[in-house]
């Protein structure tokens, strides 16, 4: 796949994601767990597509959320904060 088509992907997916859940959590570790779940989703999904379970697409979509709540968590991310 070509960067272009994931980065439209992903930035797509960080546009619905603000929309639907305009919140997000000014705790590092609160939003840090949000990327990490994301991220267990995608572990699960990979999992299940090795087992023939589910299908390659639900590994696909999973990558998509976790990276775009990795984007996420960085565009929130307050340097001067302590």
């Amino acid at each position: 796949m070509r960067i272009e088509t994931v980065l439209i992907r992903v930035l797509a997916e960080l546009e619905r994601a603000e929309k639907l859940h305009p919140d997000w959590p000014r705790n590092p570790i609160h939003a840090g767990a949000v990327v990490v779940e994301e991220a267990g989703e995608l572990i699960q999904a990979t999992l299940n597509a090795a087992e023939k379970k589910a299908s390659r697409h639900l590994m696909m979509t999973e990558a998509v959320h976790t990276a775009a709540m990795a984007l996420r968590f960085l565009k929130n991310f307050d340097d001067e904060e302590r």
